[in-house]
């Protein structure tokens, strides 16, 4: 895209798109979003998806605990408990998956929020562009998902742990170097992108710190061609600094003062009308949606973990946002 000059990506954390986006257009056919009597079945009984009257600081961390999320956990969210592929994907299985720890709330992971209780990614999805049709590119958990989206793998790898190192699939980064292409890796307390064996040799001329670099570089138009935000995944007490990822149980509120934050820096910079801003989230943490997640092309014939990576994951908000 020619009028494009620069990109800016930023990857939050652990919701899907019923819970964040699920309401935004609820008279609209084309939307594919809530009609309010969606529901899954635990020990019997049936649980509505709903929404908080208010936005107490408890509502803005539902659900607590966290839901879990290993690729079994996901399949059985997807097709219902026990069931595996080829069986029909139903999306019945969230509140049961989430009960299975006695302690747990099976109503935690039907919540969602509406558009007043996330005014910035709401404003943003309605004046720009919403994506309905977003899906994890698998069904796994954070670590696969990020790397899909530096280098299209997960090299196989379904989960978080055990850790394997080194992890050596070639980038985006090495592809926008070898296009002479410039990028740089925004992020907060730590990088996940510097993980990628490939891209360590460009590290140190391409790894800044959002609070310090970020801000100045869209205010004064010095952002690179790629841009790619890590959110602050853990507290810091003391900075005085709380996780504005949005991963479940942190406040959503902290990550939606972090979009308006990268939002104004880029409205009010020079590059604006050159920017494409997209949002968007790595998988969906445990949390419902009622849209089966369709097939996939395998990445690769990497199989460590048996799985071929041919089948998305559930859907995850994404607001693309540009002049």
């Amino acid at each position: 895209m020619a009028d494009i000059a620069h990109v800016v990506v930023l990857m939050l954390e652990n919701r899907s798109f019923d819970c964040m986006l699920g309401r935004l257009y609820p008279d609209r056919p084309e939307f594919d979003g809530l009609k309010g009597t969606e529901s899954n079945k635990c020990n019997g009984d049936d649980i509505s998806v709903w929404v908080s009257s208010e936005m107490t600081p408890q509502d803005a961390c539902v659900p607590t605990p966290d839901p879990t999320e290993l690729f079994s956990d996901m399949t059985d969210q997807i097709f219902g408990q026990g069931i595996e592929p080829p069986a029909p994907p139903t999306m019945t299985g969230f509140a049961q998956n989430y009960a299975k720890i006695a302690t747990n709330d099976p109503k935690a992971v039907m919540h969602g929020f509406s558009q007043n209780q996330l005014p910035v990614l709401s404003a943003l999805a309605k004046a720009f562009g919403v994506c309905d049709r977003w899906h994890a590119s698998a069904p796994n958990q954070t670590w696969p998902n990020r790397f899909f989206v530096h280098t299209g793998t997960a090299a196989g790898h379904v989960n978080n742990s055990p850790p394997r190192f080194p992890y050596e699939m070639p980038t985006i980064f090495n592809k926008l170097t070898a296009k002479q292409c410039s990028w740089r890796i925004y992020y907060h307390d730590i990088p996940q992108a510097a993980t990628l064996t490939q891209i360590w040799s460009e590290l140190p001329d391409h790894l800044y710190s959002f609070e310090e670099d970020f801000m100045a570089d869209a205010m004064s138009g010095r952002l690179p061609n790629y841009s790619f935000i890590e959110p602050r995944y853990f507290s810091d007490p003391l900075l005085c600094r709380m996780p504005n990822d949005q991963h479940p149980p942190h406040n959503v509120l902290f990550s939606e003062r972090l979009i308006a934050r990268v939002y104004d820096a880029l409205r009010n910079g020079p590059g604006w009308e050159q920017t494409l801003f997209i949002i968007t989230y790595d998988e969906h943490g445990g949390i419902y949606d009622h849209v089966p997640p369709p097939s996939a092309v395998s990445p690769d014939e990497l199989r460590p973990d048996g799985f071929a990576f041919d089948r998305y994951g559930v859907r995850v908000p994404a607001v693309i946002v540009s002049p």
